[in-house]
């Protein structure tokens, strides 16, 4: 039988596998992704109680690995780390951490222990999303930085303000320069050509 494993990790997905199962796609300080299967998830009260095992939470958890390469290691146990509460106080911030999220977990690959930038802009991200005011500027500099992270963002120079500034001082973002609408769309546009091209490798 394996050993047990801790780890602490960002829940990135769930998925409902069976009655009382969950599927969780994880991300890993070292920006790499873990799956496991946490059985009876749905149902237990005792080690998985108080939505622990939502997206965007910040959690440490107790691995039993799989014997097989490709298989699903077994979630014994999880605790919270940080719930990002203050996200939760708007719909426009929920909606955002779940988009910040989807687009790492696109993007993020099983067992990479190179990508720690990955982890750390959306732990960041998600703590500077809780201070903003100002969560559509955030959204634009949260995805400038992850193409710029990613080597795929040819700068321009109305770029700087959101490259240089800190996701970590969410407050700052009132601070920076009001994102014109063709500039928002056309980092979103860029941000999803992106992540469907990642998706394919």
């Amino acid at each position: 039988m394996a050993a047990l494993e801790k780890h602490r990790a960002i829940v990135l997905k769930r998925t409902k596998y069976g009655e009382a199962d969950l599927i969780l796609h994880l991300l890993t300080p070292q920006g790499g992704t873990v799956s496991c299967l946490a059985r009876g998830a749905l149902k237990s009260k005792r080690r998985f109680a108080g939505g622990i095992l939502e997206p965007t939470h910040y959690i440490e958890i107790v691995l039993r690995p799989s014997p097989r390469a490709d298989g699903l290691g077994h979630l014994e146990e999880a605790k919270l780390l940080d719930g990002f509460d203050q996200v939760r106080t708007s719909y426009e911030k929920i909606e955002t951490a779940l988009s910040m999220v989807e687009m790492v977990d696109k993007i993020a690959q099983p067992g990479d222990t190179a990508s720690n930038h990955l982890f750390d802009l959306l732990g960041n991200g998600l703590r500077g999303l809780q201070l903003t005011e100002e969560v559509q500027n955030f959204r634009v500099q949260f995805m400038l930085k992850l193409l710029y992270h990613q080597g795929v963002l040819d700068a321009e120079p109305w770029m700087g303000p959101f490259l240089k500034g800190s996701l970590l001082k969410g407050e700052t973002a009132i601070d920076l320069p009001k994102v014109t609408v063709s500039q928002q769309r056309w980092v979103e546009e860029q941000v999803s050509t992106y992540l469907k091209t990642a998706e394919r490798f």
